[in-house]
């Protein structure tokens, strides 16, 4: 995340690119006044190198983005910063379209022009800045340093190393803290480089034994170089170390304070391809890391940008997979559409709606029905904005809904309303899709057999307020843009981001801990 002081310099730079040498006081006025409403970027947004937005944004083997003028010339130069711990074996780039489009998307909806690459000169200038900023720093160091038989005990962090003393740069600094040299790290680095595959294997084994025993071992073992080491295993052509780099990385992202330092590591595209097209069983670990780092508020825009959605989805969808693989993905659906643009991914990314409304009318055993709850859950923030709601509506979700309903939905009962009544606000469409599929004649059903029940007062009385209301709209008494969310949800946004049914009905909220809110992977795998 980036400090004020990062901010500051944010915004000097973007009133430097705007300014032109012609410009009126006046012009400059009303330049200097809008770039103070900018927000600044995400941090994925910029190049830890040149600390500008991506114009090229590519992939290297070890899962990290960065601009490929910034590459090229660290490559030239033979320079690798140290919180990057880059490799020029085998050196090769692969082009990150999805965080492109996410740039230039975020340039256009801010008002800002799209970057331009940087010329090949400009590139290898900031290097040699960085390059003598670091010589500068291990000379200080060095001076300040004393014979000793153990190593410093001080912690460098890679904005100290790195960040050259000119305002003109500055890095951002991952979360990971580089500490005086770990025996454990530094034995299970050699392993994993190791020349012999069983080495590795072996390694790599231990690693994930280890991420699972303790919240300590976790800390120690959760460091940038670890990290970087261990990322590239996800594309092993061979299954076990594939399968134990995955399950070390669930097991890493257990503790919360490991979670966006290992989304910052570049692990993110890795795990897309792992899910994409790894092992079947590295593919359910993948999409159990997936979930427990979309926990973490802070990584979820990252892991939308990066191209997860698409995947989760068919995961979800896969008859085929393991339950708890299922679960996971359809559980990391749900957290990342906690976040606006993922909700908006997901509606726009061709089949999802449709896909995760066939997985909310499966029928079957306890597993089909733990899948299903899952299904409203992200059908629940859907129905939340806008965009989702037109997916839904586009899926037939309304007609699937009402049809649970009519059979007896049982525990998701109080989830299909949550989403019929979600589905009801801001569409005048939803009414003649909800009398097409029978709905008055269903909702009353729910509501006398909630009338003739004898439950403790109150209870359920969010529920039967979402069905009168969109019993409303659905004969036509009030349209659904009246239906104000503020009057059932207590919240004042008509398009509220959120979830409909995990928001508005409080006895979801226990349910939903049946699916674990990340505390699941206690003992790891």
């Amino acid at each position: 995340m980036l400090t004020g002081k990062g901010k500051s310099r944010w915004k000097s730079k973007l009133s430097f690119h705007h300014r032109s040498s012609s410009s009126s006081s006046t012009t400059s006025s009303s330049l200097s006044s809008a770039t103070k409403i900018v927000e600044p970027p995400p941090a994925e947004f910029l190049c830890p190198i040149s600390s500008s937005l991506m114009a090229d944004p590519v992939i290297l083997p070890t899962g990290h983005s960065l601009d490929r003028p910034s590459l090229e010339a660290c490559r030239e130069l033979s320079f690798s910063p140290p919180s990057l711990d880059l490799s020029f074996d085998d050196f090769f780039f692969i082009p990150n379209v999805a965080l492109k489009s996410a740039i230039v998307g975020w340039c256009d909806r801010s008002g800002l022009p799209r970057p331009v690459p940087l010329s090949s000169a400009s590139a290898r200038d900031i290097v040699r800045t960085l390059m003598a900023a670091e010589s500068s720093s291990s000379a200080e160091d060095s001076s300040k340093s004393k014979p000793s038989s153990t190593s410093s005990s001080s912690s460098i962090t890679s904005d100290e190393t790195l960040t050259p003393k000119s305002p003109k740069f500055k890095t951002i600094a991952p979360d990971v803290v580089v500490d005086a040299a770990d025996p454990l790290e530094e034995e299970m680095l050699e392993r994993l480089k190791d020349p012999q595959i069983s080495v590795r294997e072996s390694a790599l084994a231990e690693l994930r034994q280890l991420a699972r025993e303790s919240s300590e071992k976790r800390s120690s073992l959760c460091t940038q170089r670890l990290l970087s080491a261990l990322i590239p295993f996800l594309l092993s052509r061979t299954p076990e170390l594939q399968i134990n780099a995955a399950a070390s990385l669930v097991n890493l992202s257990i503790d919360p304070h490991n979670k966006v330092g290992i989304v910052r590591s570049g692990a993110v595209p890795t795990l897309v391809e792992a899910l994409k097209s790894g092992h079947p069983e590295a593919r359910d670990h993948a999409a159990g890391a997936v979930f427990s780092l979309a926990i973490e508020e802070d990584n979820r825009l990252a892991i939308g940008v990066l191209g997860a959605i698409p995947p989760l989805v068919h995961l979800f969808y896969q008859d085929s997979a393991a339950y708890r693989a299922r679960k996971e993905a359809g559980m990391a659906l749900y957290h990342l559409t906690l976040a606006a643009n993922n909700t908006a991914k997901l509606a726009k990314t061709s089949g999802a709606a449709r896909a995760i409304v066939r997985v909310a009318s499966e029928r079957g055993g306890e597993e089909a029905a733990g899948l299903r709850r899952i299904a409203m859950m992200v059908m629940g923030n859907m129905a939340g904005r806008a965009e989702g709601r037109v997916g839904l509506m586009d899926a037939g979700a309304v007609g699937a809904v009402v049809g649970l309903v009519r059979e007896g939905a049982g525990r998701e009962e109080e989830q299909c309303i949550g989403v019929l009544y979600g589905l009801s606000r801001g569409s005048l469409r939803f009414r003649a899709l909800a009398r097409a599929a029978g709905a008055e004649e269903v909702l009353d059903a729910v509501l006398k057999a909630a009338a003739a029940a004898t439950a403790a007062p109150g209870k359920g009385e969010i529920a039967k307020e979402m069905v009168r209301r969109i019993l409303r709209v659905v004969r036509g008494e009030e349209d659904g843009g009246d239906v104000a969310a503020a009057a059932v949800l207590g919240d004042e946004d008509e398009d509220d981001g959120g979830s409909v049914v995990s928001d508005g009905l409080v006895s979801f909220r226990r349910r939903y801990h049946d699916f674990g809110s990340g505390k699941g992977y206690s003992t790891g795998f």
